[in-house]
Order: C-alpha cells, then structure tokens, then sequence
C-alpha cells in the first residue's frame, strides 16, 4: 500500500524558518543606511548596493546560510534514517545510507549555502529597487513630498519584512527538496511521490500533483497541467515561491498501490505496474 502521508517528513520546520528569518532580518540591519537629506534615491541604492558587497556582510551572510543548510541536512539525514528503518529493504537502504559518497551531496550542500548567501544580501537592495521604483512612478503620477516622505518610512520595512519571509519560507523547501533528491540520486532512488501540505492554502497547480508519482529528472510544469500561465516552467517539488509540497522518496515499488498516476513526458497518466516499470526502465517483475 502507498505509505501515509508524512511518513517521510523531509520538511523543515516552523521553527527553523523563524530562526532563518530572524538571522536575514540582523545581517540585513547590518547593511541598512538612513537616506541623507542630500542623497538622491539612485544615491541612496548604490549605498545599499555597496554595502552589501563589504567584507563583513558577505561573512555574516555566508556565515548564517552554512549554519541554515546544515541545519536543514541533519533533519534530512534523520528523516532519511528514519525512512529507511521502516523501508521493506531497511538493511539494504541503511547501507547505501551508510556509504553514500559525498560528492553530489557535498556539491549540493555547497551550492545552496552559496545561493542562500547571496539571497541574504540581496534583501536590503532588492526591497530598495522595489521602493524607488514605486517612489518614482508616484512622483510621475503627481503625488505630494508629504505623500513620498511617508512611502519612504513606512514601505520599505514592509517590503524589507515581505522579501525576508519569502526567502525563509522559499529557501527552506528548495534547501530540502535539493537535498533529497541528491540523496536519493546517490542511491539510486530516481522517482518520488508529491505530496501537498492538504490544505485550503495549496495552489490549484500543485492540488492537480498531490499523489503523482514524479521522476526527478523529468520535473513537471504544474501550471501548465492546469492551463494557468507562468513564468515558473518545470521544477520538481519545493522549487517554487512559497512552496509548502514535499518529496516522498519511493524507497520500493512494491510500496506503492497500483494503478497509480504518473507524471511522465509533461502529463499525468494512470499507469499500472507493468506500465509504470516499463517507462521507468526497472528490471523487476511485476
């Protein structure tokens, strides 16, 4: 039978997210410098864009992502552990477990510390392009000093707090689902079941993926499989803004209840067993 949902909890958690987010918020505090009375907006930019650039910013920035990330790996190792103590090849998982080579792993975990790192450092810039680009379209359109002096106090923390939750929330699910696919890549564990979080929140898109059986190397493009339009394109799960899905690792075939539906070649199709490993190109009988 198809395990129960969250029998594999790769997600992080709430917790780590806050945490995440409390360390953007002190490092971008680090960076922020007050608008002088003299400066231009496009002065004022260019000071935040330099800063981000300082040597101590990018330390604190790679700092925080590398403790973020390892963080995210030891849940992910857990639940890997955990995962395959229950798998019906527990002692054979457990050894690949075990000796898995670090190479993709590692390769993995670096860029993902890299990229968080330069996501740390973009919130104070990224949320002052935003600002001066709604500042300067309000002055087109006629609005008052007063009403440009109060843009500038009370939108740019709301754009600083929206870019720092996203980042939190987004990175942590693209942070696991990287690293379980890497895992499962190293394995030799290529297909994986989406699984949403099942509430009113999921995205109409991801509703139509929950319980697809996916390959990692052949992502879907959820909007597309609903006639929505987007720029997001294929990705595999957790690779999207807000993202709460996550990746449940098909540890054996004979786990899963067929007929079952499958994501293969940019649709989804019920496809029973025989089917299933004839595309996948498994050598096992069904």
């Amino acid at each position: 039978m198809t395990p129960p949902k969250k029998t594999q909890d790769f997600h992080p958690t709430k917790r780590l997210r806050d945490e995440y987010a409390a360390g953007i918020r002190a490092v971008t505090g680090r960076m922020l410098k007050p608008r002088m009375p003299e400066q231009s907006l496009d002065d004022w930019l260019r000071s935040l864009q330099a800063a981000s650039q300082e040597r101590d910013i990018q330390e604190a920035s790679e700092v925080l992502a590398s403790r973020f990330v390892a963080q995210v790996d030891a849940g992910n190792k857990r639940t890997w552990r955990d995962a395959a103590a229950k798998a019906m090849r527990s002692a054979k998982l457990t050894a690949a477990l075990k000796n898995e080579l670090q190479d993709r792993v590692g390769q993995t975990f670096n860029r993902l510390v890299q990229e968080n790192a330069k996501y740390i450092r973009s919130v104070a810039t990224e949320s002052a392009e935003r600002l001066v680009h709604e500042v300067k379209q309000a002055e087109l359109n006629g609005a008052r000093p007063a009403t440009i002096a109060k843009m500038m106090r009370s939108r740019f923390p709301q754009l600083l707090r929206s870019r720092t939750q996203l980042i939190a929330r987004t990175e942590s699910a693209k942070v696991s689902s990287a690293l379980t696919q890497a895992r499962a890549e190293e394995i030799g564990l290529a297909w994986y079941v989406w699984q949403t979080s099942e509430d009113v929140r999921v995205r109409v898109s991801h509703k139509k993926m929950d319980d697809v059986l996916v390959s990692w190397h052949d992502p879907p493009d959820p909007e597309a499989l609903v006639d929505e339009k987007s720029s997001l394109g294929h990705y595999n799960v957790g690779n999207c803004p807000n993202c709460r899905c996550t990746a449940l690792v098909i540890l054996d075939i004979d786990d899963v209840t067929w007929p079952h539906r499958v994501h293969w070649h940019g649709s989804i199709k019920q496809m029973t067993k025989t089917a299933f490993l004839r595309i996948a190109g498994l050598q096992k009988a069904a």
